[in-house]
């Protein structure tokens, strides 16, 4: 009677502690911060185009992912960019904004009232937005998402490179965008985000 006891008291043990160790591994690979090293090209003459339920417009696999990238953010997107025209791009920060992600843009001065910038339809929604008057380029062209948090169920990321948010450079250039949330290659350019906002001012200010 004593041994039957001290069996099942065993097995139970060893099945709590078997259910234990695989809720520990499920929950530990959940709450991982996924890695992320993509490219992307954009080529001039791309014929092959996709219907997306990111855009309205068929687009190419290039900008889709892109598009699938600017949709992500859980918490926050901070962009540097020279200029901005493209509407697939623009309508995507604007629905992030209406979900309630936390936007910040930097612009190129000379580029913020270019023909076709989106610069007053950021300001219309209260995105804010800042810019420096100077005969120097402000020629970054890069965006940080979620890099405002420390929930491990974000995963922090920069997307880089040559394009800037222009048709353009979508469809009518050779052009490159680097997607990486290697850790520091991100702190780099957050330090370099924080560092412009600081010096440069909302252009209501100028």
């Amino acid at each position: 009677m004593f041994s039957n006891n001290l069996s099942k008291a065993v097995i139970a043990l060893l099945s709590v502690a078997f259910a234990t160790h695989i809720a520990f591994k499920f929950f530990r690979k959940k709450n991982r911060r996924r890695e992320i090293n993509e490219v992307i090209m954009f080529s001039y003459g791309a014929a092959e185009l996709k219907r997306s339920k990111l855009s309205r417009c068929m687009i190419t696999k290039s900008l889709d992912r892109l598009l699938y990238y600017l949709n992500s953010p859980r918490h926050s997107i901070d962009i540097c960019m020279y200029v901005m025209t493209n509407a697939d791009l623009i309508n995507a920060i604007l629905k992030l904004y209406i979900r309630g992600i936390q936007i910040r843009v930097i612009i190129d001065a000379d580029m913020a009232f270019s023909s076709g910038s989106v610069l007053k339809r950021l300001e219309k929604q209260g995105i804010p937005v800042r810019w420096m008057k100077s005969t120097n380029l402000m020629h970054h062209k890069f965006c940080l998402i979620d890099t405002h948090t420390e929930d491990a169920r974000y995963t922090p990321f920069v997307i880089t490179g040559s394009l800037n948010w222009t048709n353009q450079a979508l469809s009518g250039n050779w052009e490159d965008v680097v997607v990486t949330s290697q850790r520091e290659l991100v702190e780099q350019y957050q330090i370099e985000f924080e560092r412009l906002w600081l010096q440069f001012k909302p252009i209501v200010d100028m």
